[in-house]
């Protein structure tokens, strides 16, 4: 069960993430300041659901990996660690200013600055929750399983 609480909210936060992040991309290209503005107090709101999944993740993955000492799973630990503080240092203050910003139809130089920050944080997020997931599904035997399963049946073929 831990297992699988672990994955559900590792999952939640990497899609939470990506959605913010081309949700920004998208209104950036082509919405109107309006529609920035609802997109920047949408990511505020859904903070309430991505910083509880990071906590989740974080912490039933510490649970699963007591007394391990795997090479990946230590990569695996750092990458949460760095993941988790640039979400709460970069990401998160980022958010909040972007909204406050965007509330006051303030789309000047500070805000550009700060959408470049939270874009570039929310690339490295993404790469290290993807890696991460990758290497969860490695540790968990889910990989071996499904290419035991496709040799299996080639070879029923």
């Amino acid at each position: 069960m831990k297992a699988r609480v672990h994955a559900v909210a590792g999952i939640l936060a990497l899609t939470l993430i990506s959605l913010f992040f081309t949700a920004s991309v998208t209104v950036e290209l082509v919405g109107t300041e309006r529609a920035v503005s609802i997109v920047k107090t949408s990511i505020v709101v859904a903070l309430f659901v991505l910083v509880p999944s990071m906590m989740a993740a974080g912490g039933t993955g510490r649970s699963l990996a007591q007394g391990r000492t795997a090479p990946l799973l230590r990569r695996k630990q750092r990458r949460t660690a760095a993941a988790g503080a640039i979400g709460l240092a970069v990401l998160v203050p980022c958010a909040i200013t972007l909204q406050s910003l965007a509330a006051k139809g303030d789309f000047g130089t500070p805000f550009v600055v700060v959408q470049a920050v939270e874009l570039v944080g929310g690339a490295v997020n993404i790469t290290l929750l993807g890696l991460n997931a990758r290497d969860g599904r490695l540790l968990s035997g889910a990989t071996r399983r499904r290419r035991r399963e496709a040799a299996a049946t080639t070879a029923r073929l």
